[in-house]
């Protein structure tokens, strides 16, 4: 195939990826702004820097472009579309849509650029890689954990989008050959690009910038090994060679010990010795309870392609060490933290981004080897089977409470009504009615949630004045008028 067909294939997948994306995120699953976490991190925009002491003092990544974003959709759409909670739901919408079209872009382009495949089969490679985020832990009909899914739009940007910049980075390195080689073909434009995007992977979520860490802590090690083996060893030469994944290294763990001093990180300090067996099974659970069809479809095709290659290739070994000290790092971070982030899938995202690599690395092997394994994806059509149990709305909504667009949509204009109306009123105070929920602080929709929102209000230029939150009431009639469970 010739380039400008080439290049007009790579097009017309990106348009279709982002579009698709675009409805998803929009239409289909929209970001809703809905808890009391949402509220905050929409307006309270921090300094691109590592912060000592503060509460996230490393997250620059999440809690610069979260407000940014927010922003955009009060001070651009909503003038334009005059509704602002719809504004915002659009202006993330459209920011998840651009970052998550690069992440599913790089994957073809990395399998095109290392002739791994032809253009077509590396589109056809890409358009399998987007749809396996969708469909691996699809079990029933309705309300299902997706790779892409977060329990509201804070963890959305705190997790998913955090994974999603590393990995985009990961892959862009891979499409060259590695950082070394990156950074001698690339041009002074392309390297500024990259060293801000590396920043902001570094600086987002430990959780999720170990997607980056263990690729480049995987390339120096295997480097070290096979120099100690041949007797080629000589430390000033290694690092003069590896310089550029010596440096990022080093700025992760300056993001690890940044993290470390955070007021979050004290608050939510486990016992780690204690928790490390609890989060090793929550770990190999994330791989265990999933979509039943993908599950025999990913152990076919390794089993098959183990057969057919009796020795572990270089790749495959590359692949081994970076989900064995991914998974490794999460299990212990997990432990010291929370250990329930063990399975959760903004989480688990980072270990199958780099099993879903060598899965579609091995297929792609064994249609080389016999193209009658070009069925074998045939399997993860058995997926329909299970939206046929109890089926409804597929996907977890990006709310804790799991509640439907419109239903978050009538929740907050009613609340964002009551300022209004206090505002039209000349009242420098209110009593605020929301909906009562099961929790000691009336989670998701806190008790400090009231505040919160009138800063964004006045911040966004809904309302022209602050206006004090002197009490919260918690009513069970507007359960009954938005049809909302306490129990969420």
């Amino acid at each position: 195939m010739d380039k400008k067909n080439t290049n007009l294939i790579f097009i017309l997948y990106v348009f279709f990826v982002f579009a698709g994306l675009l409805i998803f995120f929009t239409c289909i699953n929209p970001l809703t702004i809905y808890d009391a976490d949402d509220w905050m991190y929409i307006s309270e925009l921090r300094k691109p820097i590592p912060i000592l002491h503060a509460w996230n003092p490393a997250k620059i990544f999440p809690e610069t472009f979260m407000p940014l974003v927010s922003y955009f959709g009060a001070f651009i759409i909503n003038p334009i579309i005059n509704d602002y909670f719809r504004s915002l739901s659009l202006a993330h919408g459209l920011f998840a849509s651009i970052v998550i079209t690069l992440y599913f872009v790089e994957f073809p382009l990395m399998f095109y650029k290392k002739k791994i495949a032809s253009a077509p089969a590396s589109i056809a490679y890409g358009l399998l890689f987007v749809l396996l985020h969708f469909i691996s832990h699809i079990q029933k009909g309705y309300d299902n954990f997706f790779l892409l899914g977060a329990t509201n739009v804070t963890c959305f940007y705190n997790y998913v989008l955090a994974v999603i910049i590393n990995a985009s980075l990961v892959m862009h390195f891979m499409s060259f050959g590695g950082p070394r080689a990156w950074f001698k073909n690339s041009s002074i434009i392309h390297k500024i690009i990259v060293a801000i995007w590396a920043y902001f992977a570094i600086y987002s979520n430990l959780f999720s910038s170990v997607v980056l860490a263990t690729y480049l802590g995987t390339e120096l090690l295997l480097i070290l090994i096979k120099e100690i083996k041949s007797k080629d060893f000589n430390l000033k030469k290694y690092c003069a060679n590896n310089w550029l994944n010596l440096l990022l290294i080093v700025g992760w763990f300056s993001a690890n010990i940044f993290e470390a001093t955070g007021g979050r990180a004290s608050d939510i300090h486990g016992n780690a010795i204690v928790n490390i067996p609890i989060a090793f099974v929550y770990t190999l659970s994330g791989f265990v309870y999933i979509n039943l069809f993908f599950l025999i479809f990913e152990i076919i095709i390794f089993y098959k392609c183990k057969k057919l290659y009796k020795h572990f290739s270089e790749s495959s070994v590359f692949f081994i060490v970076c989900v064995g000290l991914q998974l490794l790092y999460i299990i212990l971070l997990s432990s010291a933290t929370e250990v329930s982030y063990a399975y959760r899938t903004e989480v688990t995202i980072g270990n199958y981004f780099y099993l879903f690599i060598a899965l579609l690395l091995c297929l792609n092997q064994l249609i080389q080897e016999d193209k009658r394994y070009k069925k074998l994806p045939l399997l993860l059509c058995g997926t329909i089977l299970l939206l046929l149990n109890h089926p409804g709305r597929i996907f977890y909504p990006y709310n804790f409470s799991y509640l439907s667009y419109e239903q978050c949509n009538d929740v907050m204009n009613d609340i964002i009504s009551q300022f209004k109306e206090a505002e039209a009123n000349g009242k420098q105070e209110i009593v605020l009615v929301i909906p009562k929920f099961d929790s000691d602080d009336n989670w998701p929709l806190a008790n400090y949630v009231g505040e919160r929102m009138s800063k964004v209000l006045k911040r966004h230029n809904i309302l022209d004045t602050y206006i004090t939150v002197k009490d919260l009431k918690l009513s069970d009639e507007k359960n009954k008028q938005f049809n909302i469970s306490p129990a969420r």
